[in-house]
């Protein structure tokens, strides 16, 4: 690393370190600010003046500092700057736009239209289109920030591979928006993007070392280490729902077989629990469904809970796969916490409370885990494409358009 690059690399870590603490603390002085970074007063004075000449902060009157004087106070300038987050995932596509506290202003979640790439393009098109008509002057809109399955190159902008999506090829995601908007776009794995929010806004709070698990319709796990996000070397981390369960398992969309998906995933156990109901093996899903009720895990858990012995046991099968899965990452990373998002931990009976019972018991050292359920939603991580944007666009020696 030449001494340039490392240089930026400072300055941009104290730039957000000075833009967070106001965020935190703001309307505040920069005295305090000092207090709080560490940094100089002369490197306060400096970021600040950037930031304020930048339109990302203002000056907002006056602070007692507590010395029977008072000092300019500053805080973030909410109105001026939103960003535009967007979640494509098997679920469906999640769009918001967030200030610089990364407060939600407009939400919108569509069923997704395809599971074709290029008609996913254009629905992601769309919702962006319909945000950005929501905000009155479009000069405050400052970028976009996506979170996409699969494998993804950040630092290209580039969507490596996204089977589910019947994406073989690179494709330039944020090339194509950026094209299309005329805004700096920014892609991170969606996992990561939830690891984020949990992060900066939910249950990880205050951690440094912390993996995301969702448990879905489809598994990933997003990870931050040492408070950054880790990619590896190709960025193709955190793929925990491919791991290989069983080598002579059924086949997978990825090509394997025996993946955890397969086992532990929600589209499959509502898979087994429709073709037990339909085999006459779940008969209180099956009267359940019949009277107009959906097949979902709330449907299917009531059935369990019912007396379905074979509902119960597909969610208790599921639990045991997951946690081999997540206590093997535990046992290789050493977080400070696992946070659990997706639908399946609301599951709690049997689901969520064997699953922790199957962690507790394979993590070698026997030491007591932290295990925490998300309660961000579903646009988590639209919400933390978002606020990478912020933080890679506005502070990253290396943003979005540093190429």
């Amino acid at each position: 690393m030449t001494e340039t690059v490392r240089h930026d690399l400072m300055r941009s870590t104290n730039m957000l370190s000075v833009f967070n603490c106001i965020r935190k603390h703001g309307p505040i002085s920069k005295r305090r600010i000092q207090e709080e970074t560490g940094l100089s007063w002369g490197a306060v004075s400096t970021f600040s003046a950037d930031l304020l000449e930048r339109g990302i902060i203002s000056e907002t009157g006056r602070v007692d500092t507590g010395s029977r004087r008072s000092a300019t106070a500053f805080d973030i300038n909410l109105e001026n700057n939103l960003i535009i987050g967007i979640d494509t995932n098997v679920i469906g596509m999640t769009g918001v736009i967030i200030d610089l506290k990364s407060r939600v202003k407009t939400k919108i979640h569509q069923e997704l239209v395809s599971n074709h790439i290029s008609e996913l393009l254009e629905q992601m098109k769309g919702i962006i289109r319909l945000l950005m008509a929501e905000v009155s002057d479009q000069s405050v809109i400052k970028g976009i920030g996506v979170a996409f399955p699969g494998h993804v190159d950040t630092e290209r902008g580039v969507s490596v591979l996204a089977r589910q999506f019947c994406s073989l090829e690179p494709l330039d995601i944020c090339g194509i928006l950026k094209g299309e908007f005329g805004l700096p776009v920014v892609i991170e794995h969606d996992p990561n993007c939830c690891a984020l929010s949990e992060q900066l806004f939910g249950a990880g709070q205050g951690l440094t070392n912390l993996l995301y698990v969702r448990l879905s319709r489809g598994i990933g796990m997003g990870i931050i280490l040492g408070g950054e996000i880790y990619h590896g070397f190709a960025g193709a981390t955190g793929e925990i729902g491919h791991i290989t369960m069983d080598p002579d398992g059924g086949p997978c969309y990825c090509g394997n077989n025996g993946c955890l998906e397969i086992y532990a995933s929600s589209e499959a156990v509502l898979s087994r629990c429709e073709q037990a109901a339909r085999m006459g093996d779940a008969p209180r899903l099956a009267e359940l469904l019949a009277r107009g009720e959906p097949l979902t895990l709330e449907t299917a858990e009531k059935a369990a809970a019912a007396g379905d012995g074979a509902v119960y046991d597909f969610f208790y099968r599921a639990a045991d796969y997951a946690g081999l899965a997540v206590s093997a990452a535990i046992n290789l990373l050493d977080p400070q916490a696992v946070i659990l998002g997706g639908e399946m931990p609301d599951v709690k009976e049997p689901f969520y409370r064997h699953l922790r019972e199957v962690i507790d018991r394979r993590v070698w050292n026997r030491r007591s885990i932290d295990i925490r359920v998300s309660h961000l939603g579903r646009s988590s991580a639209a919400i933390g494409a978002a606020s990478l944007f912020i933080q890679q666009a506005f502070f990253s020696a290396v943003g979005p358009d540093a190429s």
